[in-house]
């Protein structure tokens, strides 16, 4: 018998299973690490304020009941679990709040309903809804899509990624921005083969899983700009250059005279929008959240980092690899901005740095 326990995000209450272990055989799915992705999907409708928010997987109905009591957004909630959706039931009941519960599959509810923001908050690869989710969305509505195979898309399973995502991985020093940015490009694909273009308002890596919230857009401009940011990326392993190139533009080889890895296709553009993030982090500010310090946190170093898209630099490797001591980070940031360089922080790694700096460069000030 599934064992149920009350637990508190935001402003809301939730009765949840207790579980001891997180797997696909839970009766019904929920994952309290999740509450930082669900307090930011509060925020990001907040913001933005649809007309309908879709929670497409919605097992015991944690995120769609939040929507519902914290924004009062009209929510659809859906799930194939019939267990799942009598504790979403009993959720809407215990809060006060009337939502729309369906029980069918994903692909089928996308299939016959439009919506303004959908949800895709999977166990494990969101690759079987996306394309559906696509043609679903509304013209100009949002999908947000979280990815918890990240052993796949950050190159430890090159052939899982290539299978599932069709694009090749490669384990570089920077696996984690890899990931979301292939997340982000098999979204783009998606919407291309349907005439639309994505414009990514947040996008982030957050401890075992990747999530991006994206505008959908229809129309030759935005479709064009959306191919102009599919890219390949080259890494060489030798003297950690890298780039992104299209594929008539691809090397095999490095000035350096080492191989060049590549990876893609992939998102080679902002993984999310400056001004977006900035009323985010304010929207934040203002909330009484349990991860709100973390959430505040995120929101800033995802916004100050988009202007550079190279990937960020992990400068302890770059140490290791010239077998130098290591110096502090502040002080390297501080003399590449003296050379002109623009340097930020990144929030993929404490030891991350981005910056529009040629590796050789960043060398000279170490």
């Amino acid at each position: 018998m599934m064992r149920i326990i009350e637990v508190v995000e935001g402003r809301t209450k939730l009765l949840v299973p207790r579980e001891e272990k997180l797997t696909k055989r839970n009766e019904v799915f929920y994952n309290p690490e999740m509450e930082l992705n669900r307090d930011i999907s509060i925020a990001v409708a907040k913001i933005l304020k649809p007309g309908e928010f879709c929670d497409l997987l919605a097992g015991s109905g944690a995120r769609g009941v939040r929507i519902a009591k914290e924004t009062g957004i009209t929510t659809v909630m859906n799930d194939l679990n019939p267990k799942a959706v009598k504790l979403m039931e009993r959720n809407c009941r215990l809060n006060k709040v009337k939502c729309r519960i369906t029980k069918q599959s994903a692909n089928q509810l996308l299939a016959t309903e439009k919506f303004e923001f959908i949800d895709i908050d999977p166990f494990g690869p969101p690759i079987r809804f996306v394309d559906s989710a696509i043609q679903s969305v509304k013209n100009k509505g949002i999908l947000a899509v979280t990815a918890t195979d990240t052993s796949a898309l950050c190159g430890t399973y090159p052939k899982a990624c290539k299978r599932k995502y069709d694009s090749v991985s490669v384990r570089t020093d920077y696996y984690n921005e890899l990931g979301l940015r292939t997340l982000i490009g098999f979204v783009a694909r998606n919407a291309l083969r349907h005439e639309a273009g994505i414009q990514p308002l947040f996008s982030h890596c957050t401890r075992h899983y990747f999530r991006t919230y994206v505008r959908v857009v229809k129309g030759r401009r935005n479709v064009n700009e959306t191919l102009s940011n599919m890219r390949f990326l080259q890494h060489c392993f030798s003297c950690l250059w890298r780039d992104y190139r299209n594929i008539n533009e691809l090397e095999q080889a490095c000035e350096c005279g080492g191989k060049l890895d590549t990876a893609g296709p992939l998102w080679a553009g902002e993984f999310a929008n400056g001004n977006f993030c900035r009323s985010l982090e304010k929207e934040l500010l203002n909330s009484e959240f349990n991860k709100r310090n973390e959430a505040v946190k995120l929101a800033n170093l995802v916004g100050s980092e988009q202007k550079i898209t190279l990937p960020y630099y992990n400068i302890h490797k770059i140490f290791k690899k010239l077998r130098k001591p290591v110096t502090s980070t502040p002080e390297i940031m501080e003399n590449l901005a003296k050379k002109g360089f623009d340097v930020e922080r990144t929030h993929f790694s404490g030891l991350g740095v981005r910056t529009n700096a040629e590796i050789s460069e960043i060398i000279k000030v170490l």
